[in-house]
């Protein structure tokens, strides 16, 4: 079934509504910067501010991206069709379960500044490509389809029948996510960042962004090796 998930599978789109920690975060500056203690203080709940709004415009502005869903058969790259999805749901649900904190505001400058952040997010990678995850979904669209879904049974489906299966699949999985999301039945995947502001004339502005440690790739790493076993 993992296969089948494979060539049916449906790339989110993922994001989080946003959690902040409101724990103290270490506020630093170069030894030569000439800035009070108190000066970096106002400065530094100024950039929270543009962080949190920076953060909120990249979920916004992904919710708003989400129209379709398109299938790809990953074996042969050929695209065969499109399916509407509520991914909206999907999205915010992730969100909501997300951690952002900040460790660390440094000042490199009066005029630039970095933000170190760790973002903390459900790992729902892992659960789609677990082995029981995918015994639960062959079960649920086999009894939905009347019939097991396998390779040799998927390249010969008509268009029609494809549309059907991938419905069911996409909707089941969803459906089990959620309900895992909502029980909170997941592990955590955590990334490292570092986000460079500046300050313009209207404030603070987002410059850049750059990922200092990942542990968010070690499923595709381990479903890679296994592809095709």
């Amino acid at each position: 079934m993992k296969k089948i998930l494979i060539l049916f599978l449906v790339v989110f789109s993922l994001s989080f509504s946003f959690e902040l920690k409101k724990e103290n975060f270490e506020i630093t500056k170069n030894k030569s910067l000439k800035l009070s203690e108190e000066e970096m203080k106002n400065e530094s709940e100024k950039v929270v501010e543009v962080f949190n709004k920076e953060i909120s415009d990249r979920i916004e502005s992904k919710n708003k991206g989400i129209g379709y869903s398109e299938n790809t058969n990953l074996e042969t790259g050929e695209k065969n069709f499109k399916v509407n999805i509520p991914n909206v749901l999907m999205n915010n649900k992730v969100y909501e379960k997300t951690i952002y904190k900040i460790e660390k505001i440094n000042f490199i400058s009066k005029n630039k500044v970095e933000i170190i952040y760790t973002e903390k997010s459900p790992n729902i990678f892992k659960i789609m490509f677990s082995e029981e995850f995918n015994k639960m979904l062959e079960d649920k669209v086999s009894k939905e389809l009347g019939y097991k879904l396998d390779k040799e049974k998927i390249q010969k489906l008509s268009d029609e029948e494809r549309l059907k299966a991938n419905v069911i699949i996409l909707s089941e999985s969803q459906n089990e996510m959620l309900k895992r999301l909502d029980d909170n039945q997941f592990e955590y995947m955590t990334e490292k960042t570092k986000m460079i502001l500046e300050r313009k004339k209207k404030g603070w502005e987002y410059k850049d962004e750059e990922t200092l440690e990942s542990d968010g790739f070690d499923i595709f790493d381990s479903m890679f090796e296994n592809f095709g076993k």
